[in-house]
This record gives C-alpha cells, structure tokens and sequence, in this order.
C-alpha cells in the first residue's frame, strides 16, 4: 500500500502538544482536566458504557439521567432542562426542528453560529437576517440592538428571535430588553447561550438568557465549566415549548449511542456550580480583572472593559470579563503572527486570533501562573513586534456592513437545489448555495439563498485580490458554488 501504518498522526499531534505544557486559554473549560471530578478523571474509558439498566437511556430517560435533568433545571432556575451530548450544535438543530415551521419567518443575527444555520436548512423557516452591531476598534460583532430588532418584527411578522447571548467574544445584548419586545409581539425568544452556562452562578456575569423569558437556551457545559467536549444542556419554558416535542427533536439530532463520561461530566459540573461556584466564580473573576489591567498597560494593547459598553437597549449592553478580547491593532503585526510567537515562543496559547484582535478564554480552571505567563508574553510581543500607528480608514468593512444581497430563496431550499461552481467574476445574478465569510467582519457577506448582485462580486474580487482571508467552500473564491 506505500503507506506507513506504524504512525497515528492525529494521536500524536495530540501528545505533543499536551506535552508542551501549554498555558491554556481556549476552551473546554476544565483546562485539561484539572477542575474534573478526580475520579471522573482516572475512569473515563471505564465508564464509556452502553444504555444498560444501570445506567439508563438518554433518548427517553427514567432513571439517573432523568434525575440529573431535573437537577440541572434545579441549578438553572428553569422549568425544564435536556442533557446532550454533541454541543450545542446539536442543541441548536433540535430547537429549530421544535420551535420553527417551514417557510416561517424568523429573525436572526447575521453573526449567528453556523449550527442555527443548519437548524434553519433542516427546517425550512425564512431567515431574516439582522446586522449585529460592530465594533470598529476591536473588530468585532457585538449582539443586536433592540431598536433593530423592533423595526424587523414590525415590517415581517416574525413570530421567533433566534439571538446570540453572548457572542464568542463575551459581549450581549440587553437580553431583558429582547425579551420584552418578543413578548410585545407575541414571538418566542430562542438563545444560542453556547458560551453563557456560567451566567446563572454570579451576579457579576451578565443576564442569564434562560431566566429573561426565553423559550429554549442552548449552553455548551464544556466550554466554560467543567464539562468534556460535547456537553451541553437545553434549558426549554415549557409554557411555550411542550417536553414531548423537545424530545422528539433530540431524538433525531442525538446518537443512540451516547458517551457515559460526557453525561456524567454535566452532572458534576453542575453540583461544582451550585456548591461552589459563586466561590471559584469570584476567583476567575478577580484573575481575569487582573490581568486585564496589566494587559491595558502593555504599549499596543487595548482589552474590550466594561467602560467600553454601550448601554442598554445595546448590542453592547453587558460583558463576560472572564474572556479576555485583546485589540492587537496597534501592535507592529497581524494577530496571527502574534498568536503564533505566544504559543511557540512563550507556550500560552489562546482561543484565536482574528483581524486586530487576540481571544483568551479563561474560566475556573485557570491559574495565576497562566495570567503571569499571558501578561509576561504580551509584554515580550510588544516588544518584539513594536507599535505602529493604528489605520482608522476600516479597510473593507464600511463596505461590507452595507451591502444586503437580495434574499430569493430559503437555506433550506438552496441547500436542497440543484448546484454548479461558477467562476466567481460571472457568477452576478446568480443565487449562492453556500455562506461566503470575509474576515473582517466576520459576519457572512453572502447567505445561502441569496443573490449574487454586481455590487457583491466586485467586493468579493477586491477582497480576494487583496488577499484577505474569506471562509468559503473555494477559500481562493475562485469558484462559488451556486443554485443552477
């Protein structure tokens, strides 16, 4: 065969970089272990088990997983509450497939995670899709502010906001604020709370989405407590979604043939949460403030602060300070070089780098040595790189924010369609199969179902020409993939 099958290259990238000793400031958030239960720890290939009488069955639970649940909505302060195990991806899939109907009008933040989209092909509802608010200095998008969200529901007649809270980067809307005018027009409230399961243990994190009114929100326990890859919870009002339909729907996105140790991590992470999590809470916190200002006084840095906010009725109304978004424009570098000399150089390594910016995610399971060797790092950049005069003109991004492709079909009826790549220079009038992402902003440009106008093309060709990174399934936009 020519092959060499002694290697398993995925293994042992794996163990090389766990034996590097990384300073950990990306997800999950137990930081390799160190906030799991210990015996958790020691036992997880002995506890990958099977659906068994001892254990129970997740697809229609009656023993410990339905205590477990019942305990989580407990934690959470919700009616009712779902254990899953393939993040909140699938969480997000299941919500649309309960709370949305076909060529049903919902309103979505343009920034959305890619799972609502898939949610959205799987159903059929018609998005309508809403500008989040941006953030020059740092480069980012923000949530949505309620004014934008008040006019859409006035002109369309949605009856669901599907909103992000928070946004990767930690910042929300004023979640209240939605939740008010969703109940004004008689539209439920879905939340994407992937990056929120930690809100509802401290006061000093922002709104938890499932305690203002929501009918579904969907959290990934792995990325912030102390749960393994995949866990997630559906927290779901069951005045507005009823549990046999929620099941139903968790039934076809999850598998049979669930991981024990995922499961049992959800359970834990919860009773670490309710017995001390105000206390571990109030240390991360502390760690992350900290940091923040050491970070502030490092030439070249800025770090998104609570005076940074916008107020209420904002897409920028509140913060998670436990993530740290670092603006590196002033820096003599692009933040990918930079997030390669902190992780190579100085072994930190954070959760990514985008255009103008570095992304820490700290939680519980972060030490004062990680922050020490965060701050040590950035100060050595710095240095190295040196500072340059930050560009005020926004490059692209004006240009991008403005632009509203024409929506002619639902994700769902192009994703389903017939297809042809066509060179992206002739491909104006037609309509994209696929979402096209420069980066910045970040926010699709283009969304599957809608058409491709002249003004869309030539930003696209400048963008390509210029060489800024753009997510695409041709990543050179050679070819786009349209509805033939």
């Amino acid at each position: 065969m020519g092959s060499d099958h002694t290697r398993a290259p995925l293994f042992a990238s794996l163990r090389e970089f766990v034996e590097r000793g990384q300073a950990p400031f990306y997800s999950p958030g137990h930081k390799g272990g160190r906030t799991l239960d210990p015996w958790l720890r020691q036992n997880i290939a002995a506890v990958d088990l099977n659906n068994l009488p001892d254990t129970d069955t997740l697809h229609c639970p009656a023993g410990p997983i339905l205590e477990a649940e019942r305990l989580i909505a407990d934690a959470w302060g919700v009616p009712q509450s779902f254990v899953m195990v393939q993040g909140s991806t699938g969480g997000n899939i299941a919500v649309a497939l309960t709370a949305l109907r076909p060529d049903e009008p919902v309103l979505v933040a343009r920034n959305a995670h890619k799972s609502v989209l898939a949610g959205l092909v799987q159903v059929g509802a018609r998005p309508v899709w809403l500008e989040p608010r941006w953030d020059a200095g740092f480069g980012v998008a923000h949530g949505l502010d309620t004014g934008v969200v008040e006019s859409a529901f006035q002109t369309t007649g949605a009856k669901a906001l599907w909103v992000l809270h928070p946004t990767y980067y930690g910042t929300t809307g004023d979640i209240t604020a939605l939740a008010r005018v969703c109940r004004r027009y008689g539209a439920r409230m879905l939340v994407d709370g992937a990056h929120a399961p930690h809100f509802a243990f401290h006061p000093e994190l922002p709104t938890p989405g499932e305690r203002s009114g929501a009918a579904a929100t969907v959290q990934s326990v792995h990325k912030i407590l102390s749960g393994l890859s995949q866990a997630a919870v559906l927290h779901v009002d069951t005045a507005q979604l009823d549990e046999a339909s929620v099941r139903r729907s968790l039934q076809l996105v999850q598998t049979t043939s669930p991981h024990f140790a995922i499961m049992a991590s959800i359970d834990l992470a919860r009773r670490q949460m309710v017995l001390d999590g105000r206390a571990l809470l109030d240390a991360a916190l502390a760690r992350a403030r900290s940091a923040a200002e050491r970070l502030t006084q490092i030439p070249g840095l800025t770090v998104l602060r609570p005076h940074h906010l916008a107020g209420p009725g904002t897409g920028l109304c509140q913060l998670d300070e436990t993530k740290l978004l670092i603006g590196t424009a002033a820096v003599n570098a692009d933040a990918r070089q930079i997030l390669a000399r902190l992780n190579h150089v100085h072994g930190v390594q954070p959760e990514l780098a985008g255009t103008g910016h570095i992304l820490c995610i700290s939680t519980i399971g972060n030490t004062a040595d990680d922050f020490d060797r965060l701050t040590t790092a950035f100060e050595e950049v710095s240095v190295h790189f040196g500072q340059r005069d930050i560009d005020t003109a926004g490059g692209w991004t004006a240009d991008l924010l403005a632009v509203r492709p024409d929506v002619v079909l639902t994700p769902r009826e192009a994703f389903f369609a017939d297809t042809d790549s066509v060179a992206l220079a002739g491909a104006a009038g037609r309509i994209a199969a696929e979402a096209i992402t420069p980066y910045p902003p970040g926010i699709p440009l283009v969304m599957p179902g809608e058409r491709l106008g002249r003004d869309v093309i030539d930003l696209l060709v400048a963008l390509r020409d210029a060489g800024n990174p753009i997510s695409a399934s041709d990543p050179t936009l050679t070819v786009v993939t349209t509805v033939r």
